[in-house]
């Protein structure tokens, strides 16, 4: 495995990536956006590079990226950056020894921030990035309505309120959706209503497309916990999870 860190993708100082390239050619890639409620969080905490040198050791390249986080960020900042992040996957590191292939995956924030680049698509056309040619979207117990750090720090409303607006993913999903597969992940014990906001998002988009390739799984323990507690052998249930599901993609 190779690792490159803090190169710059995007126009200021916090738009940087760390890229980790396994020992093969012909791999796929992987853009991961972390956690922390856009508020917190780093491309190069300790179990984001686990999970990093775990896709790598399975033939995956791993881009971690970092982008701009409250009180700095005003919206829709972070998802034009990661925007970029995902154009600088695909022509700096997919295609320079890489399939051309690119998933792409985020924890909690940045799971949110995975489903309005999916289903908003305007952030990734303005970057010459088509939504529906990423291989494959690993979603990670994501709030599928308005992010409550956006209502906190910028309505200044209540964060346990439920909005459907242009700060849901759940906004932009209509009879037009189409990506090319998902995994939808949540947990046992998730934030509160999290794992419905989850399986709303799955019916919607099965609504409106009975067709899409979405599905859904609950893992043990509480928010995030198979990206962020190993499990007894050493691995994250996340990893685990995502790598088994990219394979069925590519079949």
């Amino acid at each position: 495995m190779k690792t490159v860190c803090d190169l710059l993708y995007g126009t200021v100082t916090d738009n940087r990536a760390d890229v980790y390239l396994p020992d093969v050619d012909g791999y796929d890639t992987v853009v991961y956006f972390h956690g922390g409620g856009m508020e917190c969080g780093d491309k190069a905490s300790e179990n984001v590079k686990e999970i990093a040198e775990a896709f790598c050791n399975n033939g995956y390249a791993f881009v971690s990226v970092n982008y701009t986080l409250y009180p700095q960020a005003v919206f829709p900042i972070y998802l034009r950056e990661c925007a970029s992040a995902v154009r600088f996957a695909l022509n700096e590191v997919a295609k320079k020894g890489g399939s051309g292939r690119v998933a792409v995956s985020g924890q909690s924030a940045g799971a949110w921030i995975s489903l309005m680049l999916c289903f908003d698509e305007s952030f990734l056309r303005a970057e010459n990035v088509d939504a529906r040619d990423i291989f494959a979207w690993i979603i990670d117990s994501a709030q599928t309505t308005s992010h409550y750090n956006v209502m906190r720090y910028e309505k200044g409303l209540s964060p346990a309120l439920q909005r459907i607006d242009e700060f849901a993913p759940l906004f932009y999903v209509n009879e037009k959706t189409r990506f090319s597969r998902m995994l939808l992940i949540y947990y046992e014990n998730d934030m509160p209503c999290r794992p419905q906001q989850n399986q709303l998002l799955y019916a919607a988009l099965k609504n409106f497309n009975p067709d899409a390739r979405v599905e859904t799984v609950c893992l043990k323990g509480t928010h995030c916990h198979g990206s962020s507690v190993k499990e007894k052998d050493g691995t994250y249930e996340y990893a685990t999870v995502a790598l088994d599901f990219l394979q069925k993609s590519i079949e």
